[in-house]
């Protein structure tokens, strides 16, 4: 539950945005919600981050296109689900042709 209270309390003035939160903080699973006004559209767990962003977006009847902002759980967490969720959020907005990038955070 922690990555809700992140991303529900996260930038409240983007009010009106649709934004994908991609959490990778846990090793060898991937939580992804899809959310406006605080309200969240889709939520989705897989094992894979790609497969959960499909059927995040088919849960919310939206395209990659639709989406205003695309994020990652910044961390603390496992080394390499940081990495991986980084790497896939950093992917899609490449993609999407925007600048924007995530690095994640780590802790000793």
């Amino acid at each position: 539950m922690i990555f809700l209270y992140y991303i529900l309390s996260k930038d409240q003035r983007q009010l009106s945005m649709v934004k994908l939160f991609l959490d990778t903080h846990v090793s060898k699973k991937a939580k992804v919600i899809i959310y406006q006004n605080s309200k969240i559209l889709a939520q989705v767990q897989e094992k894979e981050p790609l497969k959960a962003v499909t059927k995040a977006l088919q849960k919310a009847d939206l395209k990659l296109e639709n989406l205003d902002k695309i994020e990652a759980h910044p961390g603390p967490g496992s080394f390499t689900g940081l990495r991986v969720g980084a790497a896939v959020v950093n992917v899609l907005n490449f993609a999407l042709g925007r600048k924007e990038s995530v690095q994640p955070r780590y802790e000793n």
